[in-house]
């Protein structure tokens, strides 16, 4: 969805401000009333641009110096915002009293948009306005304070000091929720986290955040702003929903973790560690219709069913499990995939490499093969060698033909003796897909 010009003109008339944002949150459109109100964005927003930069600019100019290094934090609660709202908020800029509102689209895109409220001149608390309230402090379940212009407190219940552990007699009125709170942990803070979240929270009208208190204790609070510059808090302990929050969260994260290692395991040979003919015909088919260089290495193990037949099919696992490491510790490119693709035959997938690369990785294979203690397996077994089929081209490549040649020059290295390399011809190019017009 994209706002029609009409409808952005049609709200400009109406002195609303409105910017539009896609479902990865970029900006998609916006009026000239949004960039009156945010002047800071005129000839800086742009088509595509992330709402993460544009918070950027927005907090620049809100924060103070000491503010600033908890700009990033700051962005990343615009963010969750700007995802999760569901009603209109209010906050000063440019010394206008904005509301803003969201609406989602279909696509999952956001509508955002500002209207201007009269605002008033902060001055002192007007007696006749607080006095009343206060008095009706002690009726309210929650942790209730209220803070003068100074964003101090001014009155408290007994809710709010049972929330914050604050035993009788502790001084409260004068003091800022950010002292409080340091007061709470004592040296022990968790890197100040909650500053950013106060100062966030003073800013805007009904929008809830969280605070962290020793013990693993949460309290949510929210602020409501009224005349002359006073501030009135609720605080609730959330302390048990948020604890459930964080084992669901914990059950996600092992269950993730769990069927990431099912995948895994499903696409390791279980005898060799290596990667599985499954992995091995998927990584091939995305190497293949790459438009760079590669090589395919097709390895089989030599008379290995007279190894299995003479010596038992133990020894012969431990041979496989021997040429595997070999093999893997010689290719040492990061980008290359060393599989298992069934019985005694291995596979090597070596990216941006031409075909004399592949031929020295094949010929240091065969070297490190001699090296090995082969007798420490069997007293009789003397040593095991290798047939290799080499294949090399430019992507984007036919992937099969690839195989089948590396797989043609593998029979050929067998035909003619066994124990050596042999290279086959470059493969066909992928076959451009048609498109019905």
């Amino acid at each position: 969805m994209k706002l029609s010009r009409y409808l952005l003109d049609s709200l400009d008339a109406l002195g609303i401000g409105v910017c539009e944002y896609d479902g990865e949150m970029r900006a998609l459109c916006w009026n000239q009333t949004f960039l009156q109100i945010f002047p800071e964005d005129v000839g800086e927003i742009y088509v595509g641009e992330p709402y993460a930069d544009n918070l950027q600019r927005f907090y620049r100019l809100r924060l103070s110096p000491e503010e600033m290094p908890e700009i990033a934090r700051h962005v990343a609660e615009g963010v969750t915002r700007h995802e999760n709202q569901t009603q209109p908020f209010e906050f000063i800029h440019n010394g206008r009293k904005l509301r803003a509102s969201s609406l989602r689209a279909p696509d999952g895109g956001r509508v955002r948009l500002w209207q201007t409220l009269d605002v008033e001149t902060p001055s002192e608390a007007a007696p006749e306005l607080v006095l009343p309230v206060i008095d009706a402090l002690r009726f309210i379940p929650d942790g209730a304070t209220i803070l003068d212009a100074k964003q101090r407190v001014i009155a408290t219940n007994n809710a709010f000091r049972r929330l914050y552990d604050l035993p009788s007699g502790t001084p409260v009125v004068g003091r800022s929720l950010d002292e409080i709170i340091a007061w709470c942990w004592r040296g022990a803070s968790p890197m100040g986290a909650w500053r950013a979240a106060i100062s966030n929270g003073l800013r805007y009208d009904g929008v809830p955040f969280e605070i962290e208190l020793p013990g693993q204790r949460w309290l949510r609070l929210i602020a409501r702003h009224g005349k002359g510059g006073v501030s009135f808090f609720t605080h609730a302990d959330i302390t048990v929903a948020k604890r459930q929050q964080m084992e669901l969260l914990e059950a996600q994260e092992a269950l993730r973790r769990a069927n990431a290692a099912l995948a895994e395991l499903a696409e390791t040979d279980g005898l060799t560690g290596l990667a599985n003919r499954r992995r091995f015909v998927t990584r091939l088919a995305d190497a293949a219709a790459r438009p760079e260089p590669l090589a395919l290495m097709m390895i089989d193990v030599d008379h290995f069913k007279t190894i299995n037949d003479r010596f038992g099919h133990l020894v012969g696992d431990a041979c496989l499990k021997a040429i595997a490491e070999v093999i893997a510790a010689q290719v040492t490119q990061a980008s290359a995939l060393v599989a298992r693709i069934g019985g005694e035959e291995f596979g090597v997938l070596l990216g941006d490499a031409s075909i004399e690369a592949a031929k020295e990785v094949a010929t240091t294979i065969r070297r490190a093969l001699r090296r090995v203690p082969w007798r420490l397996l069997h007293d009789e077994l003397t040593g095991v060698t290798v047939s290799i089929g080499l294949c090399a081209g430019r992507g984007p490549l036919d992937g099969t033909s690839l195989h089948a040649n590396a797989d043609e020059a593998l029979y050929a290295a067998k035909r003619n003796g066994r124990d050596r390399i042999e290279l086959a011809s470059p493969p066909a190019p992928a076959v451009p897909r048609c498109i019905a017009g």
